[in-house]
């Protein structure tokens, strides 16, 4: 695997991206001082290299009828496989995210439930056929979000 040297421009545009994923070339160009092309060009080697790896779109999930969002920490049963677990629960309706995670659970879910009674069949769902031998929901109260800018390694 062939390592790719960032310099200080290709971290302001990985920023602007951040922070703007649809943003043009030629607002990226402007944002650190190169040509539409220029910052094509950079976009476009950056992605080659497997450091940009795609563009998402934020979506507010109230909108969308999916308003109750809560983290799910899960710690397997001793015979639950971790790939037939991480399979099962990325098909749930209301998981948004799984990670694997170090400390007392196993994975660390989030999701975002229509109501009560949603997040109650989620927990359900995992604790059954899912495999987990314990769980802990807690619910957000409030969430900040934002673009999180990237730093030089």
């Amino acid at each position: 695997m062939q390592t790719t040297v960032l310099d200080d421009t290709d971290f302001q545009i990985i920023n602007v991206l951040v922070r703007n994923g649809r943003a043009s070339f030629s607002s990226i160009g402007d944002a650190v001082g190169l040509s539409p092309h220029g910052a094509a060009d950079r976009v476009r080697r950056l992605q080659r290299a497997g450091i940009i790896t795609g563009f998402t779109a934020t979506v507010d999930l109230e909108a969308v009828g999916r308003a109750l969002d809560a983290f799910i920490d899960v710690r397997l049963l001793p015979a639950t496989l971790p790939e037939v677990f991480e399979r099962y629960v990325r098909d749930l309706p209301a998981v948004r995210e799984v990670a694997f995670v170090t400390g007392r659970f196993d994975y660390h879910v989030r999701v975002a439930c229509q109501n009560p009674e949603d997040l109650d069949e989620t927990v359900r769902a995992i604790r059954g056929d899912g495999g987990a031998a314990q769980t802990e929901t807690r619910i957000v109260l409030r969430a900040t979000a934002g673009a999180h800018p990237v730093g030089r390694a």
